[in-house]
Order: C-alpha cells, then structure tokens, then sequence
C-alpha cells in the first residue's frame, strides 16, 4: 500500500497547496463560470481511494481558494453510492472510500444554492486498472548502472508516469508513454546533488497509471479531472 510519505512526493498534501501569498473567495462572490476545479481520484491500492476537488477563481494556476459557504456544497458518487466530500483546507475538500477497482465510475457534483446560478454535475470518470509494483533492489543501486523498474502492465493503454525523489539526488519525472510494464533508468541519469561529496540515500519511487475524466461545462474551462492508480517503493541509491 502506498505510504504517507509516497503521497508526500505526489505533491498532494493539501498543507502544500497553501503555499505563498493566497487568497480565499467565498463562494456566494462568484457564478460557476468563475470556479476552475482540479479534481482528482487517487487510487493507493485496489480497495482504497482518495478524492479530492481544489477549487479556485482566476484559473487553475490561481492562488485565489473558493471556500463553499450558505448552501454551496461539493460532493461524489462512487458506482452510484453517494459519498460527502468535506473541507481539508481553505478551498480544498476530500473524501476517502474503500473503492479502487479498475472502471469505478466516479462523479462530482457541485451544488449551488443559488437557483440563479448552475450546478456542476457532470464531472465523470473511471479509475484505470490497479497494478502492482515489483521489488525494488534490497541492495544498494550505483547510480553509474541501470536500474529497471517493473509493474504488472495493461492494456487499457493509460499513461504510465515515475517520479523519484532522495535527499542526494535531484528529484526527477520520467514520463513513461504507454504502459510497457518496464521502464529503465539509464546509468548517470539519476544526478547527484553534490559532485564533491557523493553520498548514499534512500530514494523513493512513484509509479502512476493516469486517464483523465471528463469536467462540467458549466465550470471554467481550466479545469480537469484525473483518475490514477499510485503505487510506491524505496530503494537506496549509491555513489
């Protein structure tokens, strides 16, 4: 199951997204038009799922947060079952199921209260297949040598993406194309972060099966909506 710390590196703790100088909006300040919302269903193993809606005013690049107020809510269906979606941050609302099967239809519903204004319930889409990750080498990998990372593949055809991140390394993406079941990280690719003074550390790998959904119209069209399977491993990368 993915760790804690593997969500970290996703970059998807909502402590984060707060980040800088940020501004809030309540809800009742802006027609749905002005509501771009970055929807995500992250999938940490076959019977676990988190959801997440961040809503802004200005695009999704904004740091203006749209905070539900009055009668304004945000909420989800998972294979028809109704699932409350409640605030984490200033903006950001999140709901954890005991979902995450292959072809889950998952919906979010944006409510306003305002008979004026328009909802946002056609936010739909389906989780990709769950695949398991392969051991990662117990002993330490040299960075000079290939290192070979492999999962159980699909043939849905979703985009396969790995990050790696360690303390003496740089932190890099590597965008797989397809969903191969193998990806090789060349020798020498893994650059370490001081050349005078290499160092050993544990490195975490992230692996990500993604497709994207389909958003409301009535939103800003900046917004988006992705599915994902997360998988997560360490290993330890030498000099």
């Amino acid at each position: 199951m993915i760790t804690k710390t593997t969500m970290a590196m996703l970059g998807v703790a909502a402590s984060g997204l707060l980040a800088g100088c940020t501004e809030t909006l309540d809800s009742q300040q802006i027609k749905t038009g002005g509501i771009s919302a970055t929807l995500e269903a992250i999938a940490e193993s076959a019977s676990s799922t988190t959801l997440r809606a961040t809503l802004k005013a200005g695009g999704d690049e904004s740091n203006t947060y749209v905070i539900l107020s009055a009668g304004d809510r945000i909420s989800a269906t998972v294979d028809g079952e109704a699932v409350a979606m409640s605030a984490e941050s200033d903006g950001v609302y999140e709901a954890a199921v005991d979902v995450g099967a292959g072809g889950t239809e998952i919906k979010v519903l944006l409510d306003r209260d305002d008979e004026g204004d328009d909802d946002a319930t056609n936010n739909v889409g389906t989780l990709p297949d769950p695949f398991d990750l392969e051991a990662l080498p117990r002993e330490p990998v040299p960075r000079g040598e290939d290192l070979t990372i492999a999962w159980a593949p699909s043939a849905s055809g979703d985009d396969m993406v790995i990050d790696v991140k360690g303390d003496c390394i740089f932190s890099k993406t590597f965008d797989v194309g397809g969903d191969p079941g193998t990806y090789t990280i060349d020798a020498g690719e893994l650059e370490e972060t001081s050349s005078q003074e290499p160092e050993s550390c544990d490195v975490g790998v992230v692996i990500r099966r993604s497709r994207n959904g389909t958003t409301d119209n009535n939103l800003d069209p900046e917004s988006s909506f992705e599915l994902s399977q997360v998988r997560g491993g360490r290993f330890t990368s030498a000099p």
